[in-house]
């Protein structure tokens, strides 16, 4: 399984670039980071499930690219303030594998709230205090 992160500062006009790279490399699983996507507008790429979590205002969000052929399902984070994050989970050799795609801008502090929002994704190994 090859997995790839991507902090793509906009992902709208950068398609092509995005598709040659999934392809080149043979990216099974792509983390995509501050997507700039609206909910309105659409974003697909041939092959691949799209889960992603858009901002309401400008700029961030987060986005998982999975293929078509890897059976996942998209896990929710809730309760977060300033954490842009898209969760989903794999299988992988009879056992589940967690990932996320997160981002917070430089100019947004991080709560505690955010921290527990990632917590309630992983219960048993993460503890927020």
């Amino acid at each position: 399984m090859r997995l790839a992160c991507w902090n793509a500062d906009g992902v709208g006009g950068r398609k092509l670039e995005l598709d040659h790279f999934l392809g080149q490399y043979g990216i099974d699983i792509y983390a995509l980071n501050e997507t700039h996507l609206r909910s309105g507008k659409a974003f697909q790429m041939a092959n691949y499930v799209r889960h992603r979590t858009d901002r309401l205002t400008e700029g961030s969000g987060t986005a998982a690219l999975v293929r078509r052929v890897i059976g996942h399902h998209a896990l929710p984070v809730q309760g977060r303030k300033h954490l842009d994050a898209t969760a989903i989970q794999v299988m992988l050799v009879s056992k589940p594998v967690k990932i996320l795609a997160v981002y917070l801008s430089p100019s947004r502090p991080l709560f505690i709230l955010d921290l527990s929002a990632l917590a309630a994704v992983f219960p048993s190994t993460w503890r927020v205090t």
